[in-house]
């Protein structure tokens, strides 16, 4: 009898907190609930770089509670452990894009968010580089960096040049060590000779 009385407690125990679990989860998966459409759109903006192609052109179209469902599914999708509260993918997501807008926001009468530029793009999906090689102009040269990744998949280096083709800050990707990415055919030239070379060692 005690032992049934015991096990019945175990179960209700386990039972309660399996609950408690998921309401703590249907809460945090409820964070889009009463945003406004132009927070909504906001947030979905930059998950072009995530979308699969069937998830893409759906989001536009649809009403203000559409467009909550779609971020609710779309994360929910991603979410390493669905049993916790928390979705640590969105989470690193969207701080990579506020860490983007913060640091590469581009100036001027048609202002870019940071997370629309080369950079951000780049920062956001692959997230902060390993190491950075910066030149400021020097004489006829185009300031450039480039950045280097030598973490991930089997370790491969993964290599990006940008170049600030206005000289007002505006750095545009014109070298990628990555078939993921497209490099411009002329970035040599933009470059020239030394700068070209230094790219490659580094």
């Amino acid at each position: 009898m005690k032992q049934r009385v015991a096990r019945a407690l175990l179960v209700l125990s386990a039972l309660s907190r399996a609950a408690a679990a998921q309401r703590q989860v249907s809460q945090v998966r409820d964070r889009f609930a009463d945003l406004p459409e132009a927070r909504l759109d906001s947030l979905y903006g930059p998950l072009l770089y995530l979308m699969h192609p069937d998830e893409r052109g759906v989001y536009p179209a649809l009403s203000v509670s559409g467009k909550r469902d779609y971020l609710r599914r779309f994360w929910a999708r991603r979410d390493p452990s669905p049993t916790t509260p928390q979705n640590e993918v969105e989470d690193g997501f969207y701080a990579r894009v506020s860490e983007a807008n913060r640091r590469f926001h581009e100036g001027g009468a048609g202002a870019i968010p940071g997370w629309r530029t080369d950079r951000g793009r780049i920062f956001i999906s692959y997230g902060p580089p390993d190491d950075v090689l910066s030149r400021p102009q020097l004489g006829p040269t185009l300031p450039y960096e480039v950045w280097k990744y030598t973490r991930g998949r089997g370790r491969t280096v993964r290599k990006f040049c940008f170049v600030d083709l206005t000289r007002f800050g505006n750095y545009v990707l014109v070298y990628a060590a990555d078939a993921a990415e497209a490099s411009q055919p002329s970035w040599r030239q933009l470059l020239g000779r030394e700068a070209y070379e230094q790219v490659l060692r580094f």
